[in-house]
């Protein structure tokens, strides 16, 4: 195949792609299918408390996660933040050192963006030897 062949090429399936509203409808099921359940599914969770949220992969129905839905590990303890107070400072080796409120943040023009998260102490469960280092 040709360079030329495979760029060409290349291009229309991104094209197609990008016309699919959702990547998910591209494999989505037909009726009678069946979602085979993942045979090598962790450990139940035994602190819930600490590690929130646990994905269970054959309920995963988008390529987004949902907020609710987003796995956290709180080692120690979720802040209480007051966010009438709360502040962001910016300083150190800046040419122009900030603070910044939450109103101020949440002011400022959004940006969605699709990307991944890891987290770099991932080792894997169970049951979470944190692979930090």
């Amino acid at each position: 195949m040709s360079r030329r062949t495979f760029l060409a090429q290349t291009g229309s399936a991104l094209v197609g792609l990008a016309l699919l509203n959702s990547p998910l409808r591209a494999f989505a099921l037909q009726e009678g299918d069946v979602v085979l359940p993942w045979l090598d599914q962790p450990a139940e969770n035994p602190v819930p408390e600490i590690i929130g949220n646990q994905q269970t992969w054959e309920t995963l129905d988008s390529w987004i996660t949902r907020n609710d839905q987003f796995f956290s590990i709180a080692h120690c303890n979720r802040p209480a933040i007051d966010a009438a107070n709360w502040q962001l400072t910016i300083g150190g080796l800046v040419r122009q050192p900030l603070t910044l409120t939450l109103d101020d943040l949440k002011a400022r023009p959004k940006q969605d963006l699709i990307f991944t998260l890891e987290c770099a102490g991932n080792s894997g469960l169970p049951f979470f030897d944190a692979g930090i280092g």
